[in-house]
């Protein structure tokens, strides 16, 4: 909830004044704990640990200013890798 909530914020303050921060950090706390309640714990680890690295990538390579952009392509990344493990792990392991 604190990682889309925090992300539903950081939108709406590109959309503009407060209101939309809070708005936007509701929407995006309410889509994080439907998430989690979902399963999605692993999914979030692998998107938090996709942001730190590509955030700290894109700073190593340009600087501050590529940040942003490596967060995000960091995360998305991050979450793909998380959905492909997830599917790759057998629903009934088999105990031998």
């Amino acid at each position: 909830m604190v990682i889309t909530g925090v992300t539903g914020a950081a939108v709406g303050f590109f959309m503009g004044n407060i209101g939309w921060v809070l708005v936007m950090a509701i929407v995006g706390a309410v889509l994080g704990a439907i998430v989690w309640r979902l399963g999605g714990q692993k999914f979030f680890l692998f998107v938090v640990v996709g942001v730190l690295l590509g955030s700290g990538l894109a700073i190593y390579i340009d600087g501050m200013t590529s940040a942003l952009l490596g967060a995000g392509t960091g995360g998305a990344v991050g979450g793909f890798v998380g959905v492909n493990v997830r599917m790759l792990q057998p629903k009934f392991p088999q105990k031998f």
